[in-house]
């Protein structure tokens, strides 16, 4: 009997089994759809740019080979003309000078030889101008950064002599440009306000410049949108308060700060790794780490390009421009600035003002900027006019409840990167 009731119960349980195979070959699986509203997917949030978009000359000097000298700044029509016309020149054949002058009289060649000089304060190492300019052959390492490009005529006939000019080291190199090519550009600084200077470093105008003054009205990111670029899953998220009244959110891992003011601080902790950065690497990382957390809400130049440390983090700097001239705050994380630390290709920090200028219903006025004797006595009785980098035309931020005004000033730039206003 009990014999009998096993073989009754492991039929079944073969029938049993069967049946389950069955509808597993021949039945249609049932598919839960995922709700579309589950995937999260980040607002686009101001514009995306390439690498070479954000280097450009902070000036063309042109050099008239009669002492006397103009300045040209980004987005002018003649500045546009020379710098796209140069970007399509190849310069091959590059040679270190065996002494820091190169030989060169350039004191006579800034007051006597036409030519176009392009500055980059800060540096372009070698391998980040190739995105610029049609650079051939053997080029020089990139542990020095290249802060003038300088083109000249000579006396003799059809001889046009360009250099590029780091802090330690002159490279000559060929271009496929002749005298007429060098004389055009120097002919667009006709009619145009002079500037002189004493020591080839810093030009100061003949007379007063009229800027024009901006009354913008802006708009903030928000929170969610923040959120929503900056984390894997938004929903999972944290906030709480500190005591500033910043609001932090996190993930477990990665951490947001947003400040009262409208300023916002990321950071993704990442191992310290050995191996060496690869600056042109780190750079194009952090442009479309911008691009695809925020973007760009305006014109940004590359502030700073760091050479060091060759291992560990670097840290770079995009400072906004509007019309010709950079927004310089009063504050080291004010409006205008984005700010980016990379190690390897991968971004640890990421802060940057939230405010973005809105292009309608802006306020225009003019504005006059002493030149001429102001500058000079102001240069002259600086405690620090020994330090002094540079003076040039920019615009000072000052928000207010809704609207932002851009205030055209004298800056002057110190040799150690800070900077204050000519007042």
């Amino acid at each position: 009997m009990i014999e009998r009731l096993k073989t009754i119960v492991l039929s079944l349980l073969v029938a049993s089994s069967l049946f389950q195979s069955y509808l597993l070959v021949f039945s249609e699986p049932r598919h839960d759809p995922v709700k579309q509203n589950e995937y999260v997917e980040a607002d686009k949030i101001g514009t995306q740019v390439s690498v070479d978009e954000l280097l450009f000359p902070e000036q063309i000097i042109l050099h008239s080979g009669k002492d006397t000298h103009t300045l040209l700044y980004p987005n002018t029509q003649f500045y546009n003309l020379i710098f796209e016309s140069l970007k399509k020149r190849t310069f091959d054949s590059f040679r270190r000078s065996s002494t820091l002058t190169g030989n060169v009289d350039w004191e006579e060649v800034r007051g006597k030889q036409p030519g176009v000089e392009l500055r980059f304060r800060g540096g372009i190492p070698f391998s980040i101008l190739k995105s610029l300019f049609e650079l051939k052959g053997d080029l020089p390492l990139d542990n020095e950064m290249v802060n003038r490009i300088w083109i000249y005529t000579k006396d003799v006939k059809e001889d046009v002599k360009t250099f590029f000019i780091t802090d330690y080291n002159l490279y000559e190199a060929r271009a496929d440009l002749n005298i007429k090519d060098v004389e055009g550009y120097v002919g667009f600084g006709e009619l145009q306000t002079t500037y002189h200077s004493k020591d080839g470093d810093i030009y100061l105008p003949d007379k007063p410049i009229e800027i024009t003054k901006y009354r913008i009205p802006f708009e903030a990111m928000t929170v969610e949108q923040l959120t929503k670029t900056l984390f894997v899953d938004p929903s999972n998220t944290r906030n709480f308060s500190i005591r500033d009244g910043s609001q932090i959110y996190t993930d477990g891992k990665r951490g947001l700060q947003v400040r009262t003011d409208q300023w916002m601080s990321y950071s993704d902790p990442i191992p310290s790794v050995d191996s060496r950065n690869d600056v042109r690497e780190n750079l194009n990382s952090a442009v479309t780490f911008v691009n695809q957390h925020g973007g760009w809400s305006g014109q940004f130049a590359v502030k700073s390009i760091p050479q060091t440390p060759v291992i560990g983090k670097q840290t770079f700097t995009f400072r906004q421009y509007y019309d010709s001239y950079p927004i310089m705050s009063d504050r080291p994380d004010g409006f205008g600035l984005i700010k980016l630390v990379l190690q390897k290709g991968t971004v640890a920090n990421y802060d940057r003002s939230m405010l973005t200028l809105e292009s309608r219903r802006l306020e225009r006025t003019l504005k006059t900027l002493e030149g001429g004797k102001y500058l000079d006595d102001w240069l002259a009785n600086s405690p620090r006019r020994t330090l002094v980098a540079a003076i040039y035309p920019a615009y000072q931020p000052v928000v207010q409840e809704k609207y932002i005004d851009l205030n055209p000033v004298w800056i002057a730039e110190y040799r150690d990167g800070t900077y204050e206003v000519i007042k």
